[in-house]
Formats: structure tokens, C-alpha cells, sequence
């Protein structure tokens, strides 16, 4: 009798652990299928720390647009994390707008992505704070699965060839936003203290 309990143990055990390797696979699979061969060819991991290629994701606008990280590519890329609710990102918000207004669309773009809010939520915060950039839905919160945000507004500045090169957790000014995104897009390592306003 031991025997068959020690085997049903082991199958439950095994189960687990092959539930948990399809469990990842989907995840990366989802997060960035076709950048795995170039990361690979960079010396790279995809993932959202800094140094990381940065994984590719997917989703619709409040306005309907599709959006894909893999076609923003030789621009620097902001990709922020907020919700409407969320008293730091309604501080954000107003410098994340004036920011955007003010930056070379040909050199720069930002891309909120929502804290699985339903899309007149999105629309709502859209239209109060006069935002253009794109906001993307993620009702089911498959994006920030991907992209799991520290706190919020938590922010990933990513360089021209898709690497993760700053990440940040709370509301930034327009100084630092504009800090940052001149030194992401100059190479060089931005400081960290410069988002302190």
C-alpha cells in the first residue's frame, strides 16, 4: 500500500513541476517569441531588468490602434505603468502629457500600459490629462504579467535597440523624464538621482 502512495505522490509531484515549465513557456512565448534568437545573438536575456532585451508585447489602444514594443525599434521608448486610481501616476500624468508634447516623435515614444482597468477607466484618465501618447488596455493583465510593475507608476526606459537601460518606481517631473530620456538616448547611464524633483 505504501508503494502505490509513494507513486501517486510522485505523479501528483511531476505533474506540478511539468504544469509549472508550461506555465513559463507560455509566459516567454507570450512576452517575446521572436526576440529570443536576438538576444541570443546580442548576449543577451529578455527580460525588464536593466541590461535586458526588452520583452516585445502587444495590446490595443483606448482609440483602437495596435501597438507592438518590436515596432517602436530605433526609437527610445518610455513604457509606463499606471492606474487611474493610482494617486502618484495622477501626479505623473500631467508631466508624463507635457513631456510627450514637447519630444521628437521620430526619436522618442512613450507607451502607457494599464493596471487591468476597464477602457472607459482608460479613456476617462486619457481625456482629463490630455495625454496623446498611446494608453493600452490590459484588462486581463497579461501585460503586466510581462511587465510587472514594481509600485505605481513604475516606468522602463528603453534604448533604440530594444534594451532595458532604466527602470523607475514612482511619479517623475518633467526635469527628470527629460534627464533620462537624454541620457537613454545619448548612451549613457542615466543617473538615478536625477528623477528626484
Amino acid at each position: 500500500m505504501k508503494k502505490f502512495w509513494k507513486v501517486i505522490i510522485l505523479i501528483f509531484v511531476a505533474g506540478i513541476m511539468v504544469g509549472d515549465l508550461v506555465l513559463d513557456f507560455q509566459t516567454q512565448a507570450q512576452a517575446h517569441p521572436q526576440d529570443m534568437e536576438t538576444a541570443e545573438l546580442l548576449g543577451l536575456s529578455v527580460g525588464t531588468t536593466v541590461g535586458d532585451l526588452a520583452p516585445d508585447f502587444t495590446g490595443m489602444t483606448v482609440d483602437g490602434e495596435i501597438v507592438a514594443l518590436s515596432d517602436l525599434k530605433g526609437k527610445v521608448v518610455l513604457v509606463n505603468i499606471f492606474a487611474s486610481w493610482c494617486g502618484p501616476c495622477r501626479v505623473e500624468a500631467p508631466h508624463l502629457a507635457e513631456v510627450y508634447n514637447s519630444i521628437d516623435k521620430d526619436k522618442f515614444e512613450f507607451v502607457g500600459l494599464n493596471l487591468q482597468e476597464t477602457p472607459g477607466a482608460v479613456e476617462g484618465f486619457q481625456d482629463e490629462f490630455f495625454i496623446e501618447f498611446p494608453l493600452v488596455l490590459n484588462e486581463g493583465g497579461d501585460l503586466t504579467n510581462i511587465y510587472s510593475p514594481i509600485g505605481l507608476p513604475t516606468s522602463w526606459f528603453i534604448d533604440q535597440d530594444g534594451v532595458v537601460r532604466f527602470v523607475f518606481s514612482g511619479p517623475m517631473t518633467q526635469e527628470s523624464l527629460q534627464a533620462i530620456l537624454a541620457d537613454v538616448e545619448a548612451g549613457r547611464e542615466p543617473d538615478p538621482f536625477a528623477v528626484i524633483g
